[in-house]
């Protein structure tokens, strides 16, 4: 084993720290001391704890009534310290004492700076294993301990940490000394504290008892309200979903300026960058409020599967993340039915296939060897993969049977750690069903499978024949690969003369032959719950066409236009199949449906339609969504759905956007002018299209304004991001640059920097210009980036699929792999060969399918 995959021995345990920092926000520095209680399971003379970048002034150690002086030995490769004594620590209880400085970090990582609107803040962030880099401490999951923690802060600012404030006192330099609660056993990663100018809002309490704020930097608060009493509704259901009581004093929600991720589950101290948790209902977009209560149910579903329940080591984030997510849909859904949550949980769905599509992906439960590793599979197929798996289980065990696992699971490991296979294990003796086999060919294996399906007449049944494989984007990859087989949870739906029913099968072999009886037509994924491809032969196809819109619910036909989209770019359906089953949609009522099929033509538009084609694809697209325009109009009407407002914004975003009618341009740029005096005249659905319409025809004018407006959104993260990103927008080549130089200066947060980027790398008007500065400028941006944001920032070259630059690409980022980036550039690199294949097969296809059209 190298030093880098470095593991703690459990000789020593830690069982409480008690940690005093004091805080330098003028010098971004920090002055610590603790005491750590440890168990000594057999004498020795070193200790070892983790410890990155750190300045140990003292150690050491206390036992059977003797003291011993420590000499640290740092290893900087496996990240830790170790503490070597005179004489050996005897077996029993002992405390470490350590006095150490460091420096507030400038990257989002451990105990890190941010500024916001000339206030200085520092907050942490330490999953999966930057807790090392504020404090030496026991830095694996396994290693719980309870933290009592004291602050010591200038005078005038807040301190907010996992347990309530116990006592403040002013010294007589005139700082705050703050002691918070002692945590209940939690690991190292889960400890957190924030300190600057935040204020908090009133606080709203459960009808449990638990007291619930959310805490913002200052002069934001009045947006905190509505994420506050999203996390009551969440908690709340959460208590009775698990039948165990909150596990922890308070919740703090707290918007930290500088974020890397979306939030962090820190028990007690949940951190969240702005954008998820900053709003004002009246004036944010829909996408914006859903965004934050499902953050909000994610979090907080979390406080009992990770925090409450840990696991042993970071093989099995996968089931956090997993769990987190499908749990905080299913929150979201059952609290706010009118918004349609699980229609967006199956769109969000085509970005795991899409990678887990790829020879480069990994199973959803995967050989961890070190931290680096774990941050690097932060990725789809550790959350959303996953999710889906999770949520085809319940659908196989039944809601109530996988609940009664829950809760068993949760009990049985409560304050302890756990692994998946204690989890099956609860949900076997739940359910009565062999869930251990099931669910570990689906989390062991990479890939998925497709299943084929092909029909004929038996009378007036039909005999359907299944054949499943994996699924490969690139139909040559299943040579070299292995057969794979997969125990297939199949829901199919039919519909006969009495009406439309359903089958469940579990297809375990490579081919089985069923009947439908008197069905006229079939859905080999009912539900849309299985994390499975269906390839149907054309009569099948065709059969289901006709009865897309009367017999499929929204969620199954956005499942199937994903379906047939993937088959579509991986050669394995045709341009005319793909065109036929659009016109199947052509009288699409929902909106998550409506706003599939625009990305799916706005793909096309970037990557595959010829020059000679263009305004031919423009008018098919425009003819497309003519009706619909008719219908919906640009203005809501008294009394109308949420989903017909994300409706109407999807279907002006593709006239404005992938059409071009000159008439819905004009139409966005008055409308702009109209926002821009009174924010009020707009549908705050419609503000990011009509802000992002008008800046394709801005000039530098406009560029002006939106900068200014940019600026001084201060107060309002949703606004000030919208005119951010909207700078990519623009199509002028001297803004184009200007926007490039823009996003490497200090007026763009490190968080935003990869969005803004990745904006302008997925315009043709500015695709080649923004290759040309990342390749420039790559070393200055892996050193501005955390590795998360890089790998953001990777993903986003993965738009550049025409030749040459597809190709240079792939040779540009193989060389400048590092541990947390190798596998995204793996996937990458692959995704853009795929892809590049698929828009040389594509173009001229869809060029003579428009011709035949003509």
């Amino acid at each position: 084993m190298s030093d880098r995959d470095f593991r703690l021995s459990k000789d020593v345990m830690p069982i409480r720290y008690d940690l005093r920092i004091e805080v330098d926000l003028d010098n971004w520095r920090f002055q610590a001391s603790q005491l750590i209680d440890v168990m000594v399971h057999r004498p020795t003379v070193e200790v070892t704890l983790h410890s990155v970048d750190l300045d140990i002034r003292s150690a050491r150690a206390v036992a059977a009534r003797v003291t011993q002086a420590a000499a640290p030995l740092f290893n900087a490769e496996a990240e830790t310290v170790t503490l070597r004594f005179p004489m050996p620590l005897p077996r029993g209880p002992a405390r470490l004492e350590i006095v150490f400085n460091g420096e507030i970090l400038e990257r989002l990582r451990g105990f890190y700076r941010s500024q916001k609107d000339g206030a200085r803040y520092a907050s942490t962030q330490f999953e999966a294993a930057d807790a090392r880099r504020a404090f030496p401490c026991f830095d694996e999951p396994e290693f719980k301990a309870r933290f009592a923690l004291t602050l010591v802060v200038p005078s005038g600012v807040t301190a907010v940490s996992n347990g309530p404030a116990l006592q403040t006192r002013t010294l007589p330099d005139a700082r705050s000394e703050i002691h918070f609660q002692e945590t209940p056993p939690i690991s190292s990663y889960l400890v957190a504290y924030c300190v600057g100018p935040f204020e908090a809002t009133p606080v709203a309490t459960t009808p449990s008892g638990v007291p619930v704020r959310v805490v913002l930097p200052r002069g934001l608060v009045d947006k905190g309200v509505y994420a506050r009493d999203a996390h009551v509704g969440s908690l709340n259901y959460l208590e009775e979903y698990t039948a165990i009581p909150y596990p922890y004093t308070k919740v703090d929600a707290i918007g930290v300026p500088d974020f890397e991720a979306g939030a962090m589950e820190n028990p007690g101290a949940i951190t969240y960058r702005l954008t998820a948790i900053a709003a004002d209902p009246e004036r944010s977009s829909t996408h914006a409020l859903k965004g934050i209560c499902y953050t909000a149910a994610h979090e907080l579903t979390h406080m009992w599967w990770g925090d409450l329940v840990t696991m042993v080591w970071w093989n099995d984030l996968w089931l956090n993340e997993s769990f987190a997510t499908f749990v905080g849909y299913k929150v979201v859904a059952d609290l706010m039915p009118e918004w349609g949550m699980w229609r967006d949980f199956v769109a969000t769905l085509a970005r795991p296939f899409a990678l887990d599509s790829l020879v480069s992906t990994h199973p959803i439960s995967f050989e961890v060897k070190n931290a680096k590793q774990a941050a690097a599979r932060f990725d789809v197929i550790t959350s959303w993969k996953g999710a889906g798996v999770v949520r085809m289980i319940e659908g196989f065990l039944g809601a109530d049977a996988f609940r009664t696992g829950v809760r068993s699971y949760l009990n049985r490991y409560r304050e302890a750690n756990a692994t998946a296979d204690d989890f099956w294990r609860e949900l076997s003796t739940a359910s009565g069903r062999d869930v251990d086999t099931i669910a570990n060919a689906w989390i062991r294996e990479p890939g998925h499978p497709v299943v084929h399906a092909t029909a004929e007449h038996a009378g007036t049944d039909l005999r359907v024949t299944l054949r499943q494989e994996r699924f490969f984007a690139d139909r040559n990859a299943a040579k070299e690969h292995a057969p794979q087989l997969w125990p297939v949870p199949l829901v199919i739906k039919f519909g006969t003369p009495e009406g439309v029913t359903e089958r469940r099968v579990l297809l375990n072999a490579r081919q089985a032959d069923i009947v439908l009886p008197q069905a006229s037509w079939y859905f080999p994924n009912g539900g849309a719950s299985g994390f499975y491809r269906v390839a149907m032969d054309d009569v099948s196809l065709h059969a289901l066409v006709g009865a897309v819109q009367d017999a499929l619910a929204p969620h199954e036909r956005l499942m199937l236009a994903d379906n047939q989209w993937t088959l579509l770019k991986a050669g394995a359906a045709t341009i005319e199949q793909f065109l036929g089953l659009l016109a199947g949609y052509r009288s699409e009522t929902d909106r998550a449906v409506v706003s599939v099929l625009a990305d799916q033509l706005g793909w096309l538009s970037l990557h595959a339609v010829a020059d000679a084609v263009r305004k031919p694809f423009e008018t098919f697209v425009a003819d497309y969504y003519r009706e619909q325009f008719a219908t919906l109009g640009w203005n809501p009407r008294p009394g109308e759905s949420v989903d017909e407002r994300l409706k109407r914004a999807a279907v002006l975003g593709a006239l404005g956007a992938i059409a071009r009618v000159e008439a819905v341009r004009t139409e966005a740029r008055l409308r702009l002018e109209r926002y821009l005096s009174d924010r009020a005249s707009l549908d705050p659905n419609l503000a990011s299209v009509v802000v992002g319409l008008a800046a394709r025809d801005g000039d530098v004018a406009l560029y002006e304004r939106y900068l200014e407006r940019k600026r001084g959104a201060a107060t309002d993260p949703e606004e000030e991001q919208r005119f951010l990103l909207a700078l990519a927008a623009f199509e002028v080549p001297e803004l184009i640059q200007r926007t490039l130089e823009f996003a490497l200066g200090n007026e763009v947060r490190s968080q935003d920097r990869t969005f803004l980027l990745a904006g302008l790398l997925g315009r043709r008007s500015s695709r080649l210009a923004a290759w040309d500065f990342v390749c420039a400028h790559w070393d200055h941006l892996a050193k501005l980036m955390d590795p998360m944001l890089l790998q953001n920032l990777i993903r986003g070259l993965g738009q550049l699929t025409f030749e040459p630059v597809a190709t240079q690409v792939r040779e540009f980022l193989v060389p400048r792999a590092t541990e947390e980036t190798n596998e995204t550039i793996a996937q990458v690199t692959e995704h853009l060969a795929i892809d590049a294949a698929a828009v040389a097969r594509l173009e001229p296809a869809l060029s003579a399918a428009l011709a035949a059209r003509a």
